[in-house]
């Protein structure tokens, strides 16, 4: 037992060392790409951004946490970044212990399989709710075509988004979020809840938020010449959508190009890990420390990579 023990600890240590190295990296590269694209397109819209944002609100941290669980029949309300670490902490540990036991690297190098475990838990995390804000992207071209149309014979806007949003498919995305949402708070609210809805939607995307604010605009003043109008900003939305799907999909193909090069680096280190040739030098710390640190360059550019595409979107 006191031999387990004193093979476990050091493996331990290594996973809440990497989980701590992992946070300041993380809060430094939030830092540097502090201001995303979305509160830059509210700025050219002359749209106030809603700092005080609720754990309940759509859109949330919390909200976004609690989609990822949910994909796994985890109810995580009220307690939702107390389970994302305890997730990061415990994959930390195990894949720490994965790096001990298949690649038999020393408790240092296997540091860096603590932080592909956190890698793994956040992009577990977040994709989820990217997942949901590209399907709201992708169907929003086939909502403004129809709605173009509707609201210049149906001047109400309600009834004119509540038309079109149930030609979407059952289970989309975009007509969930604008029956539940906005026809609903413009029901029960009318148009002062125009602002929360258009916050609402800058949270889930650039694109929706920039519709939303349309059509609000064409709720608010109304008339033939701003039909006419949303028509024109419409269409000139719809291919700026385009190019948001090629940006998504090059952004997608650069993510899975430095997959494929983290893959193929643990691997050439398990064999040469394995191979007797190379056993004695991995026990020498300073080829440890290479390797742990060539690792971690990798994961640590690839988390950086994918923030800084998030927010660049």
């Amino acid at each position: 037992m006191a031999g387990i023990l004193s093979n476990a600890l050091p493996i331990v240590g290594a996973g809440i060392a990497a989980f701590l190295i992992y946070l300041f990296g993380n809060s430094v590269s939030e830092d540097l790409f502090k201001k995303k694209s979305s509160q830059r397109v509210k700025d050219l819209v002359g749209i106030e951004e809603i700092r005080d944002v609720k754990p309940t609100d759509f859109g949330s941290p919390e909200y976004k946490i609690r989609l990822a669980f949910s994909r796994f029949n985890l109810n995580v309300y009220g307690h939702e970044k107390l389970a994302l670490n305890i997730a990061r902490l415990g994959a930390a540990v195990v894949f720490g212990f994965a790096m001990h036991l298949l690649f038999g690297l020393p408790a240092l190098a296997s540091s860096a399989g603590s932080i592909g475990g956190i890698m793994i838990v956040n992009s577990m995390s977040t994709n989820a709710w990217v997942k949901f804000s590209n399907n709201i992207d992708k169907e929003i071209p086939i909502f403004l075509s129809g709605f173009t149309s509707t609201i210049q014979v149906n001047p109400n806007v309600l009834q004119a988004v509540e038309e079109e949003a149930g030609v979407l498919a059952m289970d989309s995305a975009l007509k969930k979020w604008l029956i539940e949402r906005f026809v609903r708070q413009g029901q029960e609210r009318g148009i002062s809840a125009l602002d929360e809805l258009i916050a609402e939607a800058f949270r889930v995307s650039n694109s929706l938020g920039v519709m939303v604010f349309l059509i609000g605009r064409l709720w608010r003043t109304g008339g033939m010449e701003w039909r006419r109008s949303f028509a024109l900003a419409a269409a000139n939305l719809e291919g700026v959508m385009e190019a948001r799907v090629m940006g998504i999909a090059a952004g997608s193909a650069a993510r899975n190009a430095v997959k494929v090069i983290i893959a193929v680096t643990m691997l050439v280190t398990m064999v040469m890990a394995r191979n007797p040739l190379f056993s004695k030098a991995m026990d020498e710390p300073i080829v440890q420390v290479v390797y742990a640190l060539s690792t971690l360059m990798m994961i640590f550019g690839y988390e950086f990579m994918g923030n800084m595409i998030e927010r660049l979107m």
